[in-house]
Formats: C-alpha cells, structure tokens, sequence
C-alpha cells in the first residue's frame, strides 16, 4: 500500500507543478502574439487541415486567449482582421467592492497599414488618445470614450481591407469623417476629464481628512483623560476644524465650477495633492488660534467655557478662506473684534465694527467683527 501511495504522491505533485508552471507560461501574453495566432489559426482554416474549432492551432490560440484575458480581463469586443495579422480588442477587468473596472484598449495594426501612410496616422492619433483616456477617465465616461475609440479602430481596419482603401478620394474622405469623430471624442474626453481630475482630488481630500478624524478622538480622549489641559484639545479642534473648512472650500468651488485641476498630472497626484489640502487647511486654523490666544488679535471672552466655540469659528472661517487668515494673521490693521472707545468720549457702549470685504476666494464673505465682552 505504501509502495502504491508513492507513485501517486509523485504524480500529484508533478501535475501540481505542471499546472503551475503552465499558468506562469500563460501570465504573460501579449496583445501582438494574440493577434499573430489568431492569424495563424485562420490560415489553417482557409487550408481546410482540420476542422472549424479544432486542432494545433486552434488549442494553442485559445490557451494564449485564457492567458491573456487572465492578465488583462475579458475580451468583450473584438475586430480581427481577414487578410492580415492585425486587430483592436476592447477587456473589461472587474475588480472587487466599489473599486471601479480597468477598460483597457489592445491594438496591433502595424501589418495591416504598413502600405497605408494615411491611416497608419490616423490609428496613430486614435491610440495616443486611447492612452490618455485609460490614464485619466473612469467608470462609465472611460468605457463610452474607449468604446468611440474602439469603433473607429475597427471602422479603420474594415476599411483598410476593401479596394476602396487604394483610392485616393475615398482615403481622403475616411480621413475627413474620422479626423471629425476623433474630435467630438476628444472633445468628450476634456470634459469628463475635468470632472474625473476633481472627483480624484476630493478623493484624496477625504483620505486626508483620516488622520484630522483621528486628532478629533484623540481631543475627546483627552478630556476624559486631563480635563484641565484645556489649550492643548482646543489647538487640536482649531486644527480639525481649519481641515474641515479646506474641504467644504473646495466643495463649494466645485459646486460653483471654479475648480480647476490639471487632469494629466495623474491620478496618484493628484490623490497626493488633494491629501495634502486638508493639512493647509488646519495649519492656517491652528495658527489663527494661536494668535487669538496670544493676543495678537485681540478677542475679548468674558465666558471661558464658550471660549472653544469661538476659537473653531474663527479656525473654520481660516481654513475655508486662506485669503482671511492672511488678512487676520499679517494684516497690521485687521482686528476681530471692536474697540471700546475711552470713556472720556462718552461712548462707552459703542463699538466700532470693522468688516473685511468678500473676495472671490471668500464665498461667504468674512466675518464682521464682534464684541463677546458683554
């Protein structure tokens, strides 16, 4: 039994390896060795060795197409050329929970317009584009750009398979409609570009915001923990704070359409960039609270335990507007509050308001001035 159970041992352990070493061989497959197979499988078929869907060439074609769609997704559309090694596929890798699709565009044309100057052009300007739209789109605008690019690929090859792809006139007037086609896509792509850049950047913002959730508990924390220790949670709530007004900042300028991103920089950033804004933000609402603490900026509280709120306003107010936390913190002239005038003048309650003007980077316009010394 022993002797027997050797053998079988082994030979599990080779088809184990085989498979392995099988799956490795297919891991890597690209685009131009597919289309070159699928050429040689239809050569054998034209020959009439075998019959439709059998034989060497076929099985070899079909492991290569296992091997491929494994790396890159699945094939949903296809258009493989007749008469020449050439073809343009559209794959659809899914990816789990809400992470969006890879669509990626495969071509290997190069054999098919080797002879055919024109529209070895315009296939060139089509797959540089194609490579812009994989790299900045997403979701449903990347799959309807990559489709439109898709079809006037293979529009291309179909028609560089006919007689007519020998005439000058008909060359010439594929070159008109196709150049007018690229341009309404292209024109497609910029817009949904701009969209794609800002919905990236917010990402990135509210990965930022992670660290800012994590200061907020830790302010908690510390009020269980040192209640006394009132400074320290208050910088750490004016930093949160600052943080929050940089993102409902930049969401309210995107609602309004004054933001504008370089979509080509790339995802990853602009995922930096916009990870980064937050931190902006609560620095200029941390340095606000230093000044209204030190008394540069003289803010008078006669109620301590209200002291915080006034202290994430004004924290707020800096991070959601940089141009009034420069104004605040620089600004020589700049006060938050009213003077009290001497008392000689017999004036005693009257305040004198002082209101910073609304800017463009100020939506809501800055806060008038106000006296809490009741």
């Amino acid at each position: 039994m022993e002797a027997a159970a050797v053998p079988s041992e082994a030979s599990t352990r080779r088809s184990l390896r085989s498979r392995v070493r099988r799956k490795r061989a297919t891991r890597t497959v690209s685009f131009p060795e597919l289309v070159w197979l699928h050429f040689l499988r239809q050569q054998e078929l034209q020959q009439g060795r075998h019959k439709p869907y059998e034989g060497p060439a076929e099985d070899r074609y079909r492991r290569f197409v296992q091997g491929f769609e494994e790396e890159h997704g699945k094939i949903v559309d296809a258009y493989w050329c007749s008469n020449q090694a050439s073809a343009v596929a559209l794959t659809v890798k899914r990816r789990p929970l809400m992470l969006p699709d890879v669509v990626r565009l495969h071509w290997a044309t190069d054999w098919a317009t080797k002879e055919k100057p024109k529209l070895m052009t315009l296939l060139y300007r089509c797959e540089s584009l194609a490579v812009r739209v994989h790299e900045v789109l997403r979701d449903t605008s990347q799959r309807l750009a990559m489709q439109s690019l898709f079809t006037v690929i293979s529009f291309l090859l179909g028609f560089g398979e006919t007689e007519r792809s020998h005439n000058d006139r008909a060359v010439a007037e594929i070159d008109r409609n196709t150049r007018q086609e690229l341009k309404r896509v292209e024109l497609y792509y910029h817009k949904a570009a701009a969209r794609s850049g800002q919905i990236v950047y917010v990402g990135g913002m509210l990965l930022g915001m992670v660290p800012v959730a994590v200061l907020i508990v830790l302010a908690l924390v510390l009020r269980v923990a040192d209640s006394h220790n009132l400074a320290a949670r208050q910088g750490m709530l004016c930093f949160a704070a600052g943080a929050v007004g940089a993102l409902m900042s930049v969401m309210a300028r995107m609602n309004s359409g004054r933001v504008r991103v370089d979509w080509e920089f790339g995802k990853d950033t602009l995922r930096t960039l916009g990870s980064l804004r937050p931190f902006v933000g609560g620095i200029f609402g941390l340095m606000t609270f230093f000044a209204l603490k030190s008394g540069v900026v003289a803010l008078n509280i006669a109620d301590a335990k209200r002291s915080t709120y006034f202290y994430i306003l004004f924290a707020f107010v800096a991070g959601f507007s940089e141009r009034f936390a420069q104004d605040m913190l620089l600004g020589p002239t700049v006060q938050a509050v009213g003077r009290r005038r001497p008392r000689d003048q017999g004036h005693a309650d009257e305040q004198v308001v002082d209101e910073l003007p609304a800017t463009e980077d100020d939506p809501l316009g800055a806060l008038p001035s106000t006296s809490t010394g009741l």
